[in-house]
């Protein structure tokens, strides 16, 4: 390992950053799938993204390799993607299937994850196999729970109850009516860098008015809230006004049913430990799911929302069309940004920055939180 991460001295960490190490060692993301992707609650995909019963899509993150299924009754479920016989691989691409049948040995599991039968399982064609010899083959289940069409995960299954870790977020939340999310896009990016440098960069107002000014005005940053929930929550807010100009549009999309006068034009965006990256916007909604593969490779997924019944009518069919444009190429900037970033920040002489407090605390707290995990 090229640092001891747990003998790193906060004070220079907040003062310096993170020394660039914790952003290419590959024996340090072994150690991240190991804990922070093990045994928290990890964002991999929405709901919205499996619109028919039979559709599936399979997940890598962080060296584990699932497959989020929608059953024939339309219930969501998470399973390892891993055949119970000899551990191949059952789903390579999102497709659409009534049965997952195993391209090994022709083990075949029904979309809810129960085993159906295994070919020849006795060596006899005309055999058929107990039901109590199915007991116990169906695919392994994942813990999971759904907030705000997100799925997020916990492999070890020993992370506290989804309810308490999201609760200081719901309570921030309560004027919010999250009932009528209607998806816009879900667009699938690659980057070559750290995931934890694409988690510093959303949680990082500085940059926008200079490298996204299509996004947000200098003056409405100027007026940024740092927001400090939780150890896994934090976040940031721009006043009323901050939310006009990524509309590009004389009629902007209906905000949410109920929402106070005072947090009609408000933005807050939140980092989810550890790889959720949440905006909400009076008017619509971002979900930014990081997922690691390496630690210098990460595949992401954008989904866009209206959040109101009117929105999803054609009548705003080129506001959402608008808001989907901007916003994608804002990813898209910080993409390219990020993987020339990888490269840079992880070069010794990079470690001597220097943070500035009036900008930097909000991505402070999210890397104590990851020292604290790791």
């Amino acid at each position: 390992m090229l640092i001891d991460v747990k003998n790193l001295d906060i004070d220079i960490v907040e003062k310096r950053g993170m020394p660039g190490a914790v952003f290419k060692d590959p024996e340090i993301f072994d150690r991240e799938t190991k804990t922070v992707f093990r045994n928290g609650w990890a964002s991999v995909a929405s709901v919205q993204q499996l619109k028919e019963p039979g559709d599936i899509i399979p997940i890598k993150i962080a060296g584990f390799s699932l497959l989020i299924m929608k059953d024939a009754r339309g219930e969501i479920g998470v399973f390892h993607n891993v055949c119970r016989h000899k551990g191949a691989p059952l789903i390579d691409k999102p497709c659409n299937k009534r049965v997952v049948v195993c391209p090994y040995h022709r083990w075949s599991f029904q979309t809810n994850g129960e085993f159906i039968g295994a070919p020849c399982f006795y060596r006899d064609q005309s055999k058929q196999m107990p039901s109590e010899e199915k007991a116990g083959k169906g695919l392994l289940a994942v813990r999971f729970a759904i907030w705000w069409d997100t799925i997020f995960v916990n492999i070890s299954g020993e992370a506290e109850p989804f309810e308490e870790f999201i609760r200081p977020l719901n309570d921030l939340l309560s004027d919010y009516d999250s009932q009528n999310l209607n998806m816009i896009s879900s667009t699938e990016y690659e980057s070559s860098s750290n995931w934890k440098l694409a988690v510093d960069n959303f949680l990082d107002g500085y940059h926008v008015p200079f490298v996204h000014s299509q996004a947000v005005t200098l003056k409405a940053v100027l007026k940024q809230e740092d927001l400090f929930l939780s150890d896994d929550i934090v976040g940031l807010r721009l006043a009323n006004g901050a939310s006009d100009k990524p509309a590009k549009t004389d009629k902007p999309l209906p905000h949410f049913a109920g929402l106070p006068e005072e947090k009609t034009g408000m933005q807050q965006w939140f980092g989810i430990f550890p790889n959720t990256l949440f905006f909400v916007d009076p008017r619509w909604m971002q979900m930014i799911l990081i997922r690691p593969e390496a630690a210098d490779y990460s595949t992401e997924t954008l989904s866009l929302y209206t959040v109101s019944k009117e929105a999803a009518s054609d009548e705003y069919k080129e506001q959402r069309e608008n808001l989907s444009v901007v916003l994608n190429e804002v990813n898209r900037q910080d993409i390219e940004l990020l993987d020339k970033l990888q490269h840079s920040r992880t070069r010794e002489a990079a470690d001597q920055g220097t943070l500035v407090e009036a900008w930097d605390q909000v991505a402070i707290g999210f890397h104590k939180a990851w020292l604290k995990k790791i």
